[in-house]
């Protein structure tokens, strides 16, 4: 396993990453709708004015998910006196990535914590930031946030109707679980993995050899014990999050991609916002997503143990050789002059 980036790098990150750069309560078809409707949630200072809906494919367990629950959430509560309320739901009850992302366009009081590839749905290039080996480690994946040609993105991102409040949720880096045991490519010929749908991430799993199935993340579990697929890429704390030492055998380090996720709202909900609570949901969601990435750094070898009790067995991959089959997905995706100019700005 590649060795854990150090937790003061964590510390280093910069202000560039904001602005653009309890228990969740259960959801119910009324919830997921509720801040369309403007629908108002009790607050600490009487009747709120807003609620913010923030969803998540995430379990409870998730340091993710408990940063935005007892950092972001109580956070915005306290510094607005439960003017604006915040609500965190996890395991997709508020539904898919996709589906908050479109009440999110149409002004609905909704978030989601989300990836580029996702958002390249809406803004094409901004998949180039989970295209694989964009970064070789953590501290690289900061640098990409703070080039020109992420704020370009950004700015672009706002056009299509988002507002990106933070994107420094780290969530590690994206491995390969497989029923089967995988050393190169070709390996991978034949066997069914799970896609989240997006054209980055299926390009990125196709480049490396595989066959893929696009499915929800919280339909993934199923999908193994039945045979449907043979394997899933995912970071250390959700396979642990949704056990997949009990479906797969295998785990592969092939380090394909950094995952540094964003919590993504609707831009026309957040501009009518007065301007100092637009100023505490950025700062919030920055210090959820440092505190999050915090505790994933902490946590990985304490996941790497439950996952290895748990009967996963490491096997030793040739990343050099995914790493050069991956290049296809650049040409494929048209990706290969916006990489260079991201090369040119990080200077390498």
């Amino acid at each position: 396993m590649k060795k854990i980036i150090a937790l003061s790098l964590v510390t280093a990150m910069g202000v560039s990453l904001v602005g653009c750069g309890g228990s969740a309560p259960k959801a119910t078809e009324a919830a997921k709708t509720e801040g369309a409707s403007g629908k108002e949630a009790p607050g600490a200072g009487g009747e709120a004015t807003y609620t913010l809906k923030v969803g998540t494919a995430l379990t409870e367990t998730d340091p993710l998910y408990l940063a935005l629950t007892e950092v972001f959430e109580k956070t915005v509560e306290e510094k607005t006196n439960g003017d604006l309320q915040v609500e965190v739901y996890s395991g997709s009850q508020l539904g898919s990535d996709e589906d908050v992302l479109e009440q999110a366009i149409v002004g609905a009081g909704v978030g989601v914590i989300t990836d580029p590839g996702r958002l390249s749905n809406y803004v094409y290039d901004f998949g180039v930031l989970q295209a694989p080996y964009i970064a070789s480690d953590y501290d690289e994946v900061l640098k990409l946030f703070e080039i020109p040609t992420y704020e370009n993105l950004c700015t672009e991102l706002q056009g299509n109707g988002f507002q990106i409040l933070s994107f420094n949720y780290y969530q590690g880096e994206r491995e390969l679980f497989t029923k089967n045991p995988v050393k190169k490519p070709e390996d991978l010929k034949g066997q069914r993995i799970r896609s989240s749908g997006s054209k980055v991430v299926t390009s990125t799993l196709e480049a490396m050899g595989a066959n893929t199935t696009v499915l929800a993340w919280s339909e993934a579990y199923q999908a193994l014990q039945q045979q449907v697929i043979e394997g899933v890429e995912v970071h250390l704390s959700a396979a642990v999050g949704s056990s997949m030492q009990e479906v797969t055998k295998y785990l592969q380090f092939t380090g394909h991609q950094q995952l540094l996720t964003g919590l993504v709202i609707s831009d026309a909900w957040f501009q009518k916002l007065p301007d100092e609570y637009k100023t505490i949901l950025k700062d919030a969601s920055y210090e959820a997503g440092k505190t999050a990435s915090e505790n994933v750094l902490d946590k990985n070898e304490e996941y790497l143990k439950v996952l290895t009790d748990g009967g996963i067995e490491v096997v030793e991959c040739d990343v050099d050789a995914f790493r050069t089959a991956c290049d296809k997905a650049y040409e494929e995706l048209g990706y290969t002059e916006i990489k260079a100019k991201i090369d040119e700005e990080l200077g390498r």
